[in-house]
């Protein structure tokens, strides 16, 4: 199983860092988010790209609303042209990069076009971000695979990959890459501080499972109009943040409903509970994209590196 760490850039500097970091404890690669509030998507993965000699770089997510697809294919045409075959573009329909432009996502007419026009104009591979049914068989027919924001149950990543499999040509195996958030803490008694920390980001998880429908993703159904009202207080300004956000009060109220978030999210734990959890899905992904805690970035990825050495270990 591929493990990749997802970093929001911060800066230029530090996304070099955090790729040399990754590279250093031994991860296959950096997802790198596409988000109004941190550096350009394409400068950051040039720099964590100019900045290692194996890593591989996928952009995680990006979209083709704020980008006409002719720019994704340019950047991605130099950047394969310069470090060779390290570079994948994961695509999404837009989050908090579009609505935080008051723009609308794209629509799954014009993802597919774009995916398709990408494909066309430049040899790299491509990652669709789906947690619905008609997104995933958009990963089948225009994309090299999907990455599952369905959560860590193995059930609902299965059988959102046999959609894409079920789109895809006869000859043709997508790959499937899950998403989670992640934590490793160092002993079980920063467990429960960690996982307030880690509220906020679930539920960014959960709201782009969950936002356009609750239909065949399994959420019990005591949960779903809560869940539906607050959805609608999201604040895509506090997307991908950590801690004390006004996301993380939006199910405070409803203790059950942010340990089911987080349980299906998020892998929180020491490292050998993670490396458990994670050696569980693998062999069932092609590979993980692990969203960690941006601010403690250099830290968390030793942990992840340690636990991926337990993998391996346990393999």
């Amino acid at each position: 199983m591929r493990i990749c760490v997802n970093w929001l850039p911060l800066s230029l500097s530090q996304t070099r860092e955090v790729a040399q970091r990754a590279e250093d404890v031994g991860l296959w690669g950096i997802g790198i988010g596409d988000s109004p509030r941190y550096a350009e998507l394409y400068s950051a993965c040039t720099s964590a790209l100019d900045a290692t000699n194996e890593l591989r770089v996928t952009t995680c997510v990006t979209n083709p609303v704020t980008r006409h697809w002719s720019l994704h294919a340019a950047a991605a045409r130099g950047l394969v042209g310069e470090f060779g075959a390290r570079l994948q573009l994961g695509f999404g329909r837009g989050d908090s990069a579009v609505h935080s432009f008051g723009m609308n996502h794209a629509t799954l007419r014009e993802l597919e076009t774009a995916l398709t026009h990408v494909r066309e104009a430049v040899d790299v591979p491509l990652l669709l971000a789906c947690s619905g049914d008609k997104t995933a068989a958009i990963g089948g027919r225009a994309a090299d695979g999907i990455i599952a924001g369905v959560g860590r149950h193995i059930s609902d990543i299965e059988r959102i990959a046999a959609i894409t499999q079920g789109a895809a040509a006869a000859n043709v195996k997508p790959s499937t890459w899950a998403t989670i958030r992640i934590a490793v803490v160092d002993d079980v008694a920063a467990e429960q501080a960690m996982r307030r920390r880690l509220i906020p980001r679930a539920i960014s998880a959960s709201h782009f499972a969950f936002g356009s429908t609750f239909a065949g993703k399994g959420v019990p159904e005591e949960f779903q109009e809560i869940m539906a009202e607050r959805y609608e207080r999201y604040d895509y300004q506090s997307h991908g943040s950590s801690g004390t956000t006004s996301n993380a009060e939006l199910f405070i109220d409803h203790p059950e409903i942010e340990n089911y978030l987080l349980d299906r999210f998020a892998i929180i734990g020491t490292i050998d509970t993670c490396a458990a959890e994670l050696d569980a899905l693998a062999n069932h992904v092609d590979g993980v994209f692990l969203s960690m805690l941006f601010e403690d970035a250099l830290d968390q990825i030793d942990k992840v590196g340690q636990a991926a050495r337990e993998i391996s270990r346990l393999s």
